[in-house]
């Protein structure tokens, strides 16, 4: 089936994630709107995905006063605004794929759960890692029965040092008003209560404050690091080698060992692109093939010039000292405890000193168990039979969406389920119970006691 859909919100996800799949597979329906204050960001998309002038719109409120223009919309906005374009969408009339958290309290949860129902309409939360090749696997063996009755589930979300500064000391979510845990971790939260398939009884939580404070500031340091910091060689956080030299990221990709060739050529151009870059006897055009202007450059400037960058490093928060932002408060590690109504535990970490970014995880049975770990592009898996002692590997392919392989298929999920009527997996309605695990963390974090569900 062939359907046509919205977007809202042109940043990062609206632009860059699910969508994209019409573009290569434009028999499953093509984007003919889109919503963003950021004309630049409007611009770049309607040439992406061959919008007129008239499909354009500074705002939800101007789409969704027109007649319906779409099947469905894609709600990509800001974490903090979710709610109001989700419900106006649906009284316009359009099938919803929200992008999580679904919202900032478990009242606006509910709204949004009781809207979708009464209105018949299909809502999808983009739960993107259900979807993964590697948690969608663990999920069979667990279906399977393979492992017995469960009894424990461990999972950690090792956030990287240099994507923690990114994100959540300089970026957008520097701020817990919007709780680091429900922004980034309600993916986690909610693959413990699908994996576990139960309610949550009771949750408990603890959490570290952030070391990257001014009190903690390296002697000398600028506030802005391109300044001329003493201390770049040795800081794990300095703005220069994350967003001009690029030499986090491609440490981690070193780490890669699939696709085959990807880790050594990481690691051989970590080690010669800052000369390349540098040199006067390299072409212009070869040094702009060097570039690379996607996520997590992309937050940082609109400019994609070296000059533009570089502006960015000087004038903006980007660029700061990690240690000077002034107005971050996320914490830096905070665990989670639940226990299930079938009798299953669970423990979860999110954490920001990983030397990559990777989730780990581990589910035990009386029959058996299975552990792996989940990468930006590859990952592994094994399960055990505790009755013969065999050890066997699964396999979890490649996968070059940045989430596990998962967003294809939650967006073909997502568009079979409005061409059946009826619900994807991840429902408004399905997705709530991880939620409602993240705001009782929350609550249970700061004020030092067990919520009871």
């Amino acid at each position: 089936m062939s359907s046509t859909g919205v977007v809202i919100g042109a940043g990062d996800r609206g632009y860059d994630a699910y969508a994209t799949l019409l573009l290569d597979e434009p028999d499953l329906g093509r984007i003919v709107g889109v919503a963003d204050p950021d004309e630049g960001r409007r611009d770049r998309f309607a040439d992406r995905y061959s919008l007129r002038t008239d499909q354009c719109f500074a705002g939800w409120d101007d789409l969704f006063a027109q007649p319906r223009m779409a099947d469905y919309a894609i709600v990509a906005t800001g974490d903090a605004h979710h709610v109001e374009p989700t419900l106006l969408a649906l009284e316009a009339g359009y099938h919803v794929l929200l992008e999580k958290p679904m919202a900032l309290d478990e009242a606006d949860a509910v709204r949004i759960v009781e809207a979708a129902e009464s209105s018949g309409l299909v809502v999808g939360v983009c739960q993107v890692y259900r979807y993964s090749n590697l948690f969608s696997a663990l999920d069979d063996v667990v279906r399977s029965g393979e492992l017995g009755d469960l009894v424990s589930i461990q999972l950690a979300e090792n956030v990287a040092f240099w994507h923690y500064a990114h994100s959540y000391v300089r970026g957008h979510t520097r701020r817990s008003t919007v709780p680091w845990l429900l922004q980034k971790s309600c993916h986690d939260l909610d693959l413990l209560a699908w994996l576990a398939d139960a309610r949550a009884e009771t949750v408990s939580s603890h959490l570290r404050p952030t070391e990257l404070t001014e009190r903690n500031a390296p002697e000398g340091a600028p506030q802005h690091c391109i300044d001329g910091c003493p201390h770049a060689a040795t800081c794990p956080y300095d703005a220069v080698a994350t967003y001009r030299d690029l030499t986090p990221l491609l440490s981690d990709l070193a780490m890669a060992e699939r696709p085959i060739g990807l880790g050594s050529a990481a690691k051989a151009l970590r080690a010669v692109r800052p000369k390349l870059l540098a040199s006067d006897r390299v072409p212009s055009a070869a040094k702009q093939r060097l570039e690379w202007w996607r996520w997590p450059v992309a937050a940082v400037t609109d400019d994609h010039t070296p000059e533009g960058l570089d502006h960015a490093l000087r004038t903006t928060r980007w660029g700061e000292c990690a240690y000077r932002v002034a107005d971050n408060d996320q914490p830096s590690a905070q665990t989670v405890s639940i226990t299930f109504a079938n009798g299953v535990l669970a423990n979860f970490t999110l954490q920001s000193c990983s030397h990559r970014s990777m989730r780990t995880v581990r589910v035990s049975g009386t029959h058996g168990s299975a552990w792996g770990e989940l990468h930006a592009l590859d990952g592994w898996l094994k399960v055990a039979d505790h009755r013969t002692g065999r050890v066997r590997d699964l396999k979890v392919p490649t996968a070059y969406d940045g989430h596990g392989g998962g967003e294809a298929p939650l967006l073909r999920d997502f568009l079979r389920a409005i061409g059946s009527g009826t619900q994807p997996s991840a429902s408004a309605r399905s997705s709530l119970e991880g939620h409602r695990i993240a705001y009782a963390a929350m609550t249970a974090a700061h004020t030092q006691q067990t919520v009871r569900l």
